[in-house]
Parts: C-alpha cells; structure tokens; sequence
C-alpha cells in the first residue's frame, strides 16, 4: 500500500505553496464555475435522490438506476469536485499522502461507476423498447439491486487492486523501459474496460433500440388509423414512454461522453508519449469530466415533468405534508 501511494503521491520537496493563478480575473472565473458546479451537483442529485425515495410512484427499477447514479454523482459534488478544484488552484493542496492517495481512488472509482450505471441503463432501454412484454417479469428490483450491487463491488476492487499491482510493479521496477511499457500496457487495458468497450455495446445497444423504435413508430401510426382496441392503447402508451426514456437515457449519455472523452483520450495519448502532457491542462479536463455530474439533474429536470414537480413539492417543504408520498406526479395540472 505504502508504494501505491508513493506512486499516485509524490512527496513534494523545496515547493513554496502559492495560487497557480495569480490573476483576479482567472481566479473570480475559476471560483464562479466550479463552485456554481459543485452546488448543482450536490443540491441537484440531493434532490433527485430524494425524489425517488419519497414518492411511490417513483419506485420503478429503472429509477434505481438513476438513484444510484445520482448518488454516485452526489459523491463526486460532495468530495471530488472541491478537492480537484483545489487541485487546479493551489500548488499545495494535500494535507498529506494518504488524502491524495484517497481523492484518486475515489475519484477513478466513482468515473467508472458512472460508466458502469450508463451501460446498465442502456440495457434496461434496450430489454424496455426491444421486448416490452417481458420487461416487467424479467427486469426485477431484484435484479436490478444485484446489477447495481457488482456494478459499486466490481469498480471498487478493480481500482484498488489495478492501483496496487501497478504499483507493485514499478517498485520492483529495473530501467525506464520497464517502466514505461507497464504503464502502456496498464493504460492501453485500463482505457479499454473502463472506456472503450462499455461505450462500445452501448453504441450497439442504441443501434438496435433506435432501429426497433422506428418499427414501433410506424405500426403505432398504423394502428392509429385504425380503432385501436384499450389493450392496444396501452401498450402504445408503454411504448411511447420507453422510446422518450430511452431518448433521454441517450442524451444523458451523450453529454457524458463529450465531457470525459478530452481528459480520456489526453491521458491516454499521454501514455503513449504522442503528445507533450502538461499536468495543468489535464487536470482543468478533468475538471470538465467532474462537471458532468452537475449536468444530469438538469436533464432530467428538462425532459422529465415529474422531477420539476417533485422538486417543487421539495423545495416548498410540502414533501412533509401527510401522504405527500402518494402525490400524484404523472398528471397534466
């Protein structure tokens, strides 16, 4: 343990401690966004997560899945982005080896959970929009509790022991070359399973959602011409709220990708020496990738009515009112 963190914390020596930038301006602009991010983060993911929990109808398995998210998201807010924003800001930003060591095992723990929660809701639109009629019997709190489960086991446990091994590793470490080809190789690994494949089936999973989605389309528009019986009805109406689901899940995953992408394929060529990386600039990446977790409940503020009801029911404190539980989220008024 004590080599890992050597390796992830260098004890710095004969630094004086100053701000990195001197400017008032950079400062104010540097202070105003990432501290306007943070309080999405914390306070909108502190929200939705409330939502879910209080409301009945709100209980579904697919909810579980942004519960889960969002309290992913809820930790980088409370303990990643203020630390990182530290980082960026200040020279000497540690109170010691063990509390960076820490931050980037929470931090690289935490970016791959949400990876894990965007493949897992992909699947769950997929099963949803490719095959409705056993979506209900298949796709369970309880399976979904178990997926979310080894979604936080598996990130944890990868982290820690990839973190371990590579350090162990380079301490037993003989010339550069050695060292350089075990960080290419681990970084070459590391980018694969907890970027490259996840996004991978989940381009492959939408593929085929958005193909099927089409076909629904059109046999809804057939049927529309036609007196469509009430069992018809209401599948097309579980259809249609799949299909806007699985759009949103979509967006959400999109915004994801164009947030982390810059910081995954800096470290990444970094790696491979294709470029001259500069610690300053992948860390305000970084930061962008952290952002990302402000985002979210936006989104679902934007295309979910229910969350901007729920949200008003919260902030107006009636969430204590009796049966407040049972308030019904889905109508038009």
């Amino acid at each position: 343990m004590e080599g890992a963190i050597e390796l992830y914390c260098p004890i710095l020596k004969n630094i004086t401690c100053s701000k990195i930038y001197n400017s008032f301006a950079d400062n104010v602009t540097l202070h105003l966004i990432f501290i306007t991010g943070i309080i999405f983060a914390v306070c909108g993911n502190l929200a939705l997560i409330i939502s879910i929990l209080h409301f009945t109808q709100l209980h579904t398995p697919s909810n579980v899945l942004i519960l889960s998210m969002a309290f992913c998201d809820f930790l980088i807010g409370v303990f990643n982005m203020p630390v990182h924003f530290l980082e960026i800001t200040e020279v000497c930003w540690y109170k010691s080896s063990l509390f960076c060591f820490s931050h980037q095992f929470t931090y690289v723990s935490l970016t791959n959970i949400s990876v894990y929660h965007l493949l897992l809701l992909a699947g769950d639109r997929y099963y949803a929009v490719c095959y409705p009629l056993f979506y209900s019997m298949k796709v369970t709190f309880k399976v979904i509790w178990i997926l979310v489960a080894i979604v936080w086991s598996f990130s944890i446990l990868y982290v820690f022991f990839s973190m371990y091994f590579v350090a162990s590793l380079l301490s037993n470490a003989y010339g550069t070359e050695y060292r350089v080809n075990v960080l290419f190789i681990f970084s070459l690994y590391d980018y694969l399973v907890s970027f490259f494949l996840p996004f991978v089936i989940i381009f492959g999973l939408y593929a085929k959602i958005f193909t099927v989605a089409r076909r629904h389309v059109k046999a809804i528009q057939g049927l529309a011409a036609e007196r469509e019986s009430g069992e018809q009805r209401k599948n097309n109406r579980f259809l249609r709220k799949q299909h806007k689901a699985a759009k949103t899940i979509s967006i959400v995953i999109f915004i994801f990708i164009l947030s982390w992408f810059p910081a995954y394929l800096y470290s990444f060529l970094g790696s491979f020496n294709l470029i001259f990386f500069f610690k300053k600039t992948y860390n305000i990446l970084i930061e962008i990738g952290l952002l990302n977790s402000a985002l979210n409940p936006i989104i679902y503020g934007f295309f979910y009515p229910w969350f901007w009801k729920a949200f008003k029911i919260l902030v107006t404190c009636r969430i204590f009112w009796p049966e407040s539980s049972t308030s019904n989220l889905f109508s038009k008024q």
